[in-house]
């Protein structure tokens, strides 16, 4: 049986504390394993995640030490423009394998921000 949205999100959240944007990725990856063909239902799941951590102060996006300005939808938006096609050919549009996508073409990283105010960058 799937879990409920709510589930999947406290689940993810927890495993991937202070991890890097695409072990998010992969952590809704293995939360959604049960779906068959689930890639469309992961992204969609990925950027609601993203929205409602940023929305809730728990993490900020950022690239090359610099926090991205914006509203969190502006900030979302950036990396929904360049996210990669799927399938894909060029391997550092990979989201699954090794993630090359997050490591040499996403616009930003997460920070995660502790509850005593300090930064985890990834």
């Amino acid at each position: 049986m799937m879990k409920n949205i709510n589930d999947i999100y406290s689940s993810v959240i927890k495993s991937s504390y202070g991890l890097s944007m695409g072990a998010i990725w992969q952590h809704i990856s293995v939360e959604c394993a049960e779906l068959s063909d689930n890639y469309l239902f992961r992204k969609e799941v990925f950027f609601v995640f993203l929205t409602q951590l940023l929305n809730e102060k728990k993490i900020k996006l950022a690239t090359n030490g610099i926090f991205l300005s914006g509203t969190v939808e502006q900030q979302i938006q950036t990396l929904q423009a360049v996210w990669p096609p799927y399938p894909n050919e060029d391997e550092n549009d990979d989201l699954d394998e090794y993630g090359m996508w997050f490591l040499v073409k996403a616009p930003a990283g997460v920070v995660w921000l502790t509850p005593d105010g300090g930064e985890l960058w990834t």
